[in-house]
């Protein structure tokens, strides 16, 4: 049986991650008699890979190639999947136009589940409807997949009740952290300027609008003036996003470019705590990385958190940025040694999934699917 990975349509967030962590594990696994497993990677994927020194023997063919996302309809393919039995898109949407027999996507795409969210509330009515535009199409594209496979059940519920997805086309797979998290020797150390910052915060992000950066220097002044807190916020922005940024954002807020996810353990070494105002996720791994790493968590109190998290997070109302600065400094201006709670959460962050145990879970998926 002839099987495809397909991760040529990633190149950055959390998603790099959980491709790079993915094809690792799968590496490790020696495949079953009459299984042959073609691996197709981004540039992104391909350079994380090889900082975890990752060797391709169990593999029946290692390939690079790039796709970006719906431009990929309009230039040559490059990769064919219509040969292979089965195509495992590690996150979706596949927009070659050409299929395997059968295909197998993840879906991480919160937009589709909640379009009338506080971002679209606010948007003019031409950008709002062109970008309702833009996932009408990704959603026919989703459509074409004979499987699902979402990280949290509230994403399976939301398909079934709200897209009328057959509940028995959409698997749960847990996200985790990447087991490099459980490896230091694996990390790739970085260097940060904090001088002069009495409290630094990270978050390890793209720049995109829902994951709400723009409330951050918000947060700084209001820390400032009224809790006397000097709050400086790291991101992990490239240049071309950090350059659309203002003089107010850069006086509150750096970044130290983007960070391939052999770095991301260094980052978050060097950081006081972890901020996630996020107001729209499927899942994000960001969380659980922040508590792997024992670092306390102020979050958005939104479902796609709590369900990861529980009781381990600050969490914070993230269209508030007073509500924001209070839990911030309740927690530096209190006196309460944290340490047990950090080392639970710890805990509870490395045992809610692995990613050898994520690997072995997409392969069955694909087995099953393969053999009916």
């Amino acid at each position: 049986m002839k099987i495809a990975i397909n991760a040529t349509n990633i190149h950055a967030g959390g998603a790099l991650q959980v491709a790079t962590s993915f094809v690792y594990e799968l590496s490790l696994i020696k495949p079953e008699s009459g299984f042959m497993y073609d691996v197709f990677v981004s540039t992104e994927v391909k350079d994380a890979l090889e900082s975890l020194s990752i060797k391709t023997v169990n593999f029946n063919g290692y390939y690079e190639h790039n796709n970006d996302g719906i431009k990929t309809l309009f230039v040559p393919a490059g990769v064919n999947f219509e040969k292979y039995d089965l195509c495992f898109t590690v996150f979706g949407p596949n927009y070659l136009r050409v299929k395997a027999k059968k295909e197998i996507v993840g879906f991480a795409q919160p937009w589709l589940l909640d379009f009338d969210n506080p971002l679209s509330r606010n948007m003019g009515f031409v950008e709002r409807n062109i970008l309702r535009a833009k996932f009408f199409i990704q959603w026919l594209f989703f459509l074409r997949a004979d499987h699902l496979i979402v990280e949290l059940e509230h994403v399976k519920r939301s398909l079934v009740d709200h897209k009328g997805v057959d509940s028995n086309k959409v698997s749960v797979v847990y996200n985790t952290v990447s087991s490099l998290y459980l490896d230091s020797s694996k990390w790739n150390s970085i260097a940060i300027d904090k001088a002069n910052v009495q409290i630094a915060l990270g978050i390890v992000t793209r720049d995109y609008p829902h994951k709400n950066l723009a409330v951050l220097p918000y947060v700084a002044e209001i820390l400032a003036e009224k809790y006397k807190l000097n709050v400086h916020f790291y991101t992990t922005l490239n240049n071309v996003e950090w350059a659309t940024k203002g003089h107010n954002f850069k006086k509150y807020v750096s970044t130290v470019g983007s960070l391939s996810p052999d770095q991301c353990p260094s980052f978050y070494e060097q950081m006081d705590g972890v901020v996630f105002p996020s107001l729209l996720e499927c899942f994000s791994a960001t969380p659980l990385e922040a508590m792997a790493m024992s670092k306390p968590l102020f979050s958005s109190d939104r479902g796609f958190v709590r369900d990861v998290c529980g009781d381990y997070s600050n969490y914070f109302d993230p269209e508030n940025p007073e509500d924001i600065a209070k839990k911030i400094a309740d927690y530096f201006h209190s006196d309460t040694d944290y340490s047990e709670s950090l080392r639970e959460a710890r805990n509870h962050a490395l045992n809610f999934s692995t990613a050898k145990g994520r690997a072995e879970k997409y392969l069955e998926i694909i087995q099953q699917h393969i053999k009916d």
